[in-house]
């Protein structure tokens, strides 16, 4: 359990007990003339027992949760006194070290260490209890970016539901989803921009930046938002998912009622009715495509068939 949590529990049972000792004083009524007085005495005897039954039970729970907190502090304790900063590895893939307390993400390590090069880091954006591993970019215009999708050679299946989606999957060397969850986590720290680099089947690279980037909670259904389209050679496509919520193939939060648009797009995304933009779609080796669906790694010029797929894509964020 959070530490937090178990902090604020106490607090609200310390709270409740003194309104139920409150009560329990309140119960000390002035006589009352005969004959009233015997029922009235047994009415105050019955809520006398009720109430220190339910004291003596808080009392109780309270002392467990202090006794849980004080294991939690403990615990971080001995975590902090260890210098543990998330695993050293993944994937046999070495993570590289940071001094100090662990970044909130790729940009601050940067700033803490301006010769940082590019790798995996963990990091822990604030408002989560846990640690991620994420690729950082420490080289494009400026560095500090923490990388959240990428993809490059059709390793990895993107055709995930929810869960999956939400804590993310793959290894952040290579493809890999970050996870709603982390993008939520990350977006409420600071105003971020997003980076979107793509590279078609000729060798032609294309990017986009956007500003004010930020993915709603999951009770959002990770909403996306962004201001503007503030840089690049690509088209503004994104902007018709402006505003989405987050569709899987088992969680239709599209805009359709004829399909899920993740179902026939094979792969979760910001779909609306359907999309101009989908980057998590199937890996076509070929730059065109034909068939029912536009199902492939998608940043749309013209509506087909024949359909178009892109090479590799990288999504990135960094504080503005």
């Amino acid at each position: 359990m959070d530490l937090r949590i178990c902090q604020r529990s106490s607090l609200s049972l310390v709270l409740l007990l003194q309104i139920l000792m409150l009560l329990q004083v309140g119960t000390a009524r002035p006589k009352k003339p005969e004959p009233q007085q015997e029922q009235a005495d047994s009415v105050n005897a019955v809520i006398t027992d009720t109430t220190g039954t339910l004291l003596l039970a808080l009392i109780d729970r309270i002392e467990q949760m202090e006794t849980e907190i004080q294991i939690l502090k403990k615990g971080q304790q001995e975590m902090r006194k260890k210098g543990f900063n998330g695993p050293t590895h993944l994937d046999g893939i070495p993570v590289l070290n940071v001094e100090g307390p662990l970044p909130l993400d790729c940009h601050e390590i940067k700033r803490r260490n301006p010769q940082a090069t590019n790798g995996l880091y963990n990091i822990k954006p604030r408002g989560g209890f846990d640690i991620t591993t994420a690729y950082c970019d420490m080289v494009t215009t400026g560095g500090g970016w923490t990388v959240i999708q990428r993809r490059m050679d059709g390793s990895e299946d993107f055709n995930r539901d929810w869960r999956d989606y939400s804590r993310g999957f793959g290894n952040p060397t290579y493809e890999h989803w970050l996870g709603n969850e982390w993008l939520n986590l990350l977006t409420q720290q600071y105003r971020y921009k997003l980076r979107v680099e793509l590279v078609d089947w000729d060798g032609i690279k294309r990017y986009a930046e956007y500003s004010g980037f930020e993915i709603g909670s999951r009770r959002q259904d990770f909403r996306m938002r962004f201001d503007d389209y503030i840089a690049g050679n690509a088209s503004d496509a994104l902007a018709y998912h402006k505003g989405s919520s987050f569709t899987t193939s088992d969680k239709d939060n599209d805009d359709t009622t004829s399909v899920n648009c993740a179902t026939v797009h094979n792969g979760g995304w910001w779909f609306k009715s359907c999309d101009r933009v989908n980057l998590n779609g199937l890996y076509y080796t070929r730059g065109t495509y034909n068939g029912q669906w536009d199902d492939g790694i998608e940043w749309k010029l013209e509506d087909g068939p024949p359909f178009h797929s892109l090479r590799s894509t990288e999504m990135k964020i960094k504080p503005m």
